[in-house]
C-alpha cells in the first residue's frame, strides 16, 4: 500500500516537526514585520495651526542640516541687526491661486540670548530698488529688545557670485557667504535660516510682503534596504514550512520504495 502525503504527515514525529516549523515561521515573520516597520518612515509636515517648535530643539550647532528639519515651523527670541542686511534675487512668491511672482528677499542677521546667529528671510519685495532701500533702512527695531520670531526653517543655499560691488545683492541665500560678507568674527550660526511668517521691515515701508513659500506636507519615505531585509525574512518563514513538507515527501517516497522492494 502506497501511503499518502497526509498519512505520513499525520505521524507524531512529523506533527511535532510541523509545530516546530510553524514556530520558526512565526519567529521569522515577526522579524520581517519588525524590519518592515523600520523601512517605512512618515515625515510629518507642519500644517496650518500647528504650534511652532523652539529653534534650538530643531537645529543643532555644528551639525549638518537634515532633510527632516526642512519646512519646520520654529520660534525664537532674537535681537535683529539694523546693519547686517542683504538682498537675494530670484525669489518666487507663492500666490493664493498656486501661481508665483518673481521678486527679492531682504535678509537680516540676528542673534539669540545664547549669542547664536540666526539669519532671517524677513520680507518679499517685487522691486529691486524697494528691497535695497529696505535693506539700507533696516527693520527699525531696538536691537536691545528681543523680537519673537516665528517662521519656517530652511537649508542654506549654495554660494553664488555677488551681483553688485556697490550693493549687498546676491543670487542665493548662502549662510557661509553672508557671514563672510558682513563679516561676523568666529560666529556661532545654525546651518539653516528662518523664513519669517510675518514681514519684518521699517515703520514707513509700505511695499514689504510676508514671504509665502510652498512647504512640504506629510509624506512617507521607503527605505529599500530595510524593505529587502523584510522580504528576506518572509521568504525564510515560508521556507521553514516548505522544508517540513519536503522532508515529509521524502519520507513518503522512502516508505513507498521499501514497499516496492527498492532501496531508498
Amino acid at each position: 500500500m502506497k501511503p499518502t502525503f497526509w498519512q505520513v504527515a499525520g505521524k507524531p514525529k512529523w506533527l511535532a516537526g510541523l509545530a516546530l516549523a510553524i514556530v520558526v515561521a512565526i519567529v521569522f515573520s515577526l522579524f520581517g514585520n519588525w524590519q518592515l516597520s523600520r523601512s517605512i518612515r512618515v515625515i510629518e509636515g507642519d500644517l496650518p495651526g500647528k504650534v511652532a517648535t523652539p529653534l534650538e530643539e530643531v537645529a543643532e550647532l555644528g551639525k549638518p542640516f537634515l532633510e527632516v528639519q526642512a519646512d519646520r515651523l520654529v520660534s525664537a527670541g532674537v535681537f535683529i541687526s539694523n546693519s547686517n542686511c542683504a538682498v537675494v534675487e530670484g525669489r518666487q512668491q507663492l500666490l493664493e491661486d498656486g501661481s508665483t511672482k518673481p521678486g527679492y528677499w531682504v535678509v537680516f542677521d540676528s542673534i539669540n540670548a545664547d549669542q547664536v546667529h540666526i539669519l532671517i528671510a524677513a520680507a518679499f519685495y517685487e522691486a529691486k530698488d524697494a528691497a535695497l532701500a529696505a535693506c539700507r533702512m533696516g527693520p527699525s527695531l531696538d536691537f536691545d529688545t528681543a523680537t519673537a520670531l516665528v517662521g519656517r526653517y530652511e537649508p542654506s543655499e549654495a554660494p553664488a557670485p555677488r551681483l553688485s560691488e556697490a550693493a549687498p545683492l546676491f543670487s542665493s541665500l548662502s549662510i557661509e557667504q553672508l557671514i563672510n560678507f558682513w563679516p561676523l568674527e568666529k560666529p556661532k550660526v545654525y546651518p539653516g535660516f528662518v523664513v519669517s511668517e510675518q514681514a519684518i521691515h521699517g515703520a514707513k515701508d509700505t511695499t514689504a510682503e510676508s514671504i509665502v513659500i510652498g512647504v512640504r506636507q506629510t509624506q512617507t519615505e521607503l527605505n529599500w534596504l530595510s524593505a529587502f531585509y523584510a522580504a528576506e525574512w518572509i521568504i525564510f518563514s515560508g521556507f521553514a514550512l516548505f522544508l517540513w513538507g519536503r522532508l515529509v515527501q521524502d519520507e513518503r517516497k522512502r516508505i513507498e520504495a521499501e514497499a516496492n522492494g527498492s532501496v531508498a
